[in-house]
Parts: structure tokens; C-alpha cells; sequence
């Protein structure tokens, strides 16, 4: 038993050792790359779970897993995101609204009786939902901002060797635009639009040893030009088409699982995310409505890539009870001069924990997720009439739901 506790410190040790010097550097992922789109294990287990396939959440994780799988497996489940962000000046705050936000996610995995197998995924990987209340000091800026991205992934995998697997698949993304903002004190606008974009996935997934597993999950671009327009509460401003280009960065995630100890399920994912390529967000008017006439909108971003450490672990308490624990380090793209009301976020930390009821058939799930954003300052260069610091944190509830057939 000494020994077994030994191992499971030093796995953490040496984690902590690993993200102490990524602090000291200071590089810089969150973004709206969401963390709570997964399944309750995945939350319970910090999302380390690339290199995790044994479950149904593998049709996201990694796809190249379920040729390993030998049982089909469906799964349904939501999270539950309760933010709160303020911003403090002077002995002001303002805060947000308080709201519940819901994220479904729905995984299916089918192996076959052969080498190959196939995987089912929809989730809501990428979002942002902001709401400060009408005529707060940053109205101008923004009020509402809301971003939802459904995916909706099929994916199929093929035994290369005994030992390693590859996954393909494809990525087709919904996406929703909803924003609204005050013009001056007495005009706002609304601006809604929506379309599909289109990406692939990659992954591999390889099992060199009984207690040790790999995984690597390469997730393509996926671009939108999202359509829809733009009104007033004013009846001297009509209403104007607007477009607007939006591009979902590619990703790669690495893992590492081990069962090498006895009732322990130990895993690290390593993220890294293509944020750089987002330097403005660009909106195109058909009437501006300080003209008339066509024109545009340019905000700058000028967002920097980004990556994150994810450290997760799982005790096998007995034959129905699994219990979870992580630690997420995520950091933000958004460099302190870009930083504006409408995503105000800075590097954040994750702590979940978590517990699985396995019986017969059915599994049930649950997680609980504090995340704590590092203290932040508004963008001297987007806007230069704020000032203060944003404070915030979120309550992250996750229940899935799984049947084996």
C-alpha cells in the first residue's frame, strides 16, 4: 500500500513541479474554448481524457479509441455554468448578470466485431455568454454577447496494429451570434446571425503496455462567415444587413493514462490551441449607422496561441463506486490591452471533483467544477474609458447518464 501511495504522489509532484514552471513563464488558452461542453467523468477527471477510452465521451476525446472498445455505449448528459464576473474601480462594481447557462452533450460509440469502429458526438465546445446590465459605465462596449457553437462529430477508427489505432473524422459546426450593446445614452443595437461551418478530426491511440495508454487528437479549423442583421430601438435607424467572418482555431491535444496502480486511473493532457490567427473581429454593415452606407466595424483582438495542462485521477472504491479528482491550468489568450467587457477573462484554475454509480448496464455520473479567474484590467488600447479590475468565478455542475448495451 506505501508503495502505491508513493506512485500516486509522485505523479502529482511532478505535475505540480510541471505547471509551477509554466507559470513562472507566463505563456499565453482559454479564449471561448469552453471546458464544460464534456461528459461528468471527463469534468470529474479535468478533461485529461486523450489518452481515456473506455467510455462512451470517447467519440470526443479521442475518436481512434473505440476500435478498442468491445461494448456499445450511449451517453447523454449537461452541464450547468453559473458565472460571476465584476468589475471594481474606485469603490464602484459592477457586475454581471446572474444567470444559469445549460450545455448539452450526447456521445454514442459502436465497435464492431472486427477491427474498426464508429463514434457519434454533439457538445458545445467553443462559447461565450456575457450580460451586463443595461446602462452600466461600459455600455458602450458591450451588454450581451452571446456565442453558442453545437458540433456535431461522426467519426470512424480502424486498428492499424494490436496496439495502436487511427481515428478520422468530421466536424460540422452550428454556430449562433447574439450581441447587443448602447450606440449612446439613448440608442442601442442588436446584432443576430447564424451558419454552418465545416472541419476534420484526427487522432491516434495507442496501448504499448497493459497499464499504459497514448493519445494525440489533432482538431481542424472550422471557419463561418455568420449572416444576419443589425437593429435599433431608434426609428430613425433602419435596419441594416450585417456579416460577420469568424474562425474556430485548430487544436492539438497530447495524453498520457496509467493503471499502474492498483484501483487508480492517473491521466495528463496537454493542449495546445491556434488562437494567434484571431487579430480582429470585423463587421460588415450594409448601413453603418453613423452614415448609411455600406462600411465596417473593426475591433481588435491581436490574441496570442495559447495551452493547457490538465491533471485528472480516478479511485476504484468498489464494484459501483468510482470516485474523481483534477486540476486544470488554463491560460488566456487575450493579452492585458486587447481586453474588453464582452470577454473580460484571464487565466484560469480548475478544481473538479467527482463520482461514478456503476450498475449492471447503467452508469451515472456527476462532477462539480470551481473555476477561479486570475484578477484582470480592462484594455488600455480597446477601452480607454475603463478602468478597475475584473474579478470572477464560475460554478461548473455536470450529471451524464450512460447505458451499455
Amino acid at each position: 500500500m506505501g508503495k502505491r501511495i508513493a506512485v500516486v504522489l509522485s505523479f502529482f509532484i511532478a505535475c505540480y513541479a510541471f505547471v509551477g514552471q509554466q507559470f513562472v513563464k507566463r505563456a499565453s488558452a482559454a479564449g471561448f474554448q469552453l471546458f464544460n461542453e464534456i461528459s461528468a467523468r471527463g469534468t470529474g477527471m479535468g478533461a485529461a481524457m486523450t489518452a481515456v477510452g473506455d467510455s462512451a465521451d470517447t467519440a470526443w476525446f479521442n475518436p481512434a479509441a473505440t476500435a478498442f472498445l468491445d461494448r456499445s455505449m450511449v451517453q447523454a448528459g449537461t452541464a450547468f455554468v453559473v458565472p460571476s464576473i465584476k468589475l471594481e474601480d474606485s469603490g464602484n462594481k459592477y457586475e454581471m448578470k446572474n444567470m444559469v447557462y445549460p450545455l448539452p452533450n450526447f456521445y454514442a460509440v459502436m465497435p464492431t466485431s472486427g477491427r474498426v469502429g464508429f463514434s457519434f458526438a454533439v457538445n458545445v465546445p467553443y462559447g461565450l455568454t456575457t450580460e451586463w446590465h443595461k446602462g452600466w459605465i461600459g455600455d458602450t462596449k458591450a451588454r450581451k454577447t452571446e456565442l453558442r457553437c453545437m458540433f456535431f462529430t461522426p467519426s470512424m477508427s480502424i486498428k492499424l496494429t494490436d496496439w495502436l489505432s487511427l481515428g478520422v473524422g468530421a466536424q460540422v459546426a452550428k454556430v449562433n451570434a447574439d450581441m447587443t450593446k448602447a450606440i449612446n445614452a439613448l440608442i442601442s443595437t442588436r446584432i443576430k446571425g447564424k451558419d454552418i461551418g465545416k472541419g476534420y478530426v484526427v487522432s491516434l491511440y495507442a496501448r504499448p503496455s497493459k497499464d499504459w495508454n497514448l493519445g494525440m487528437v489533432f482538431r481542424s479549423h472550422v471557419k463561418f462567415h455568420i449572416y444576419g442583421s443589425a437593429d435599433y430601438d431608434s426609428p430613425s435607424l433602419p435596419v441594416s444587413a450585417v456579416n460577420l467572418p469568424l474562425t474556430l482555431p485548430a487544436s492539438l491535444s497530447v495524453g498520457v493514462s496509467t493503471t499502474s496502480v492498483e484501483n487508480w486511473l492517473l491521466s495528463c493532457d496537454f493542449l495546445w490551441t491556434w488562437w494567434s490567427y484571431y487579430k480582429s473581429l470585423d463587421f460588415h454593415y450594409e448601413k453603418l449607422p453613423t452614415t448609411g452606407l455600406p462600411g465596417e466595424s473593426i475591433y481588435p483582438k491581436n490574441w496570442k496561441n495559447c495551452m493547457a495542462l490538465r491533471f485528472g485521477a480516478e479511485y476504484r472504491l468498489n464494484r459501483n463506486w468510482r470516485l474523481r479528482g483534477s486540476y486544470v491550468f488554463d491560460q488566456s489568450p487575450i493579452q492585458d490591452n486587447y481586453r474588453d467587457p464582452s470577454l473580460p477573462t484571464n487565466d484560469r484554475h480548475l478544481f473538479s471533483v467527482g463520482a461514478g454509480y456503476y450498475f449492471k448496464n447503467l452508469t451515472i455520473d456527476g462532477a462539480y467544477t470551481c473555476l477561479l479567474m486570475k484578477d484582470s484590467h480592462p484594455g488600455d488600447l480597446v477601452t480607454p474609458s475603463l478602468s478597475g479590475t475584473y474579478k470572477g468565478y464560475a460554478n461548473i455542475f455536470n450529471l451524464s447518464v450512460t447505458w451499455v448495451f
